[in-house]
């Protein structure tokens, strides 16, 4: 395969590992401030709503990355992960290393879907208390 190619492989699947670490970590932070909002008053709830908003780009562009991503990744693994991890000895520490970062996505999947609820829940009850106040 040609250089450039091959580099560009490289930072794809450099990339890739970086969007899941973007996907997971903008949960935990979200998470965070869900607890926040949870246990605090109206200015931790819009704290909240607005960082749900900013990080949910993020998280989905992040998506977005890991599933485009995955494509070249996936048809070049044997060439670019698997024989150089094969050839330094290191294939269970490959394998190690797929495993976290499929659990990094699914775990941050699953916060997301956990934290929109809590997002819809602050802005029904948001909405409600807007509209007894007239």
């Amino acid at each position: 395969m040609n250089s450039n190619w091959s580099i560009l492989i490289i930072l794809n699947n450099y990339l890739h590992d970086v969007a899941t670490a973007v996907l997971l970590s903008s949960a935990v932070i979200l998470s965070v401030l869900g607890r926040q909002a949870k246990t605090g008053g109206e200015g931790e709830k819009r704290a909240f709503a607005r960082a749900y908003r900013t990080l949910t780009r993020f998280a989905a562009g992040a998506l977005v990355w890991i599933v485009l991503g995955g494509i070249p990744r996936t048809i070049f693994f044997t060439q670019f992960e698997f024989i150089p991890a094969d050839t330094k000895g290191i294939v269970a520490d490959l394998i190690i290393k797929h495993v976290l970062l499929v659990s990094a996505v699914v775990a941050g999947g699953v916060m997301w879907i956990r934290l929109g609820k809590l997002a819809r829940g602050f802005a029904a009850a948001d909405e409600t208390e807007r509209s007894i106040r007239g």
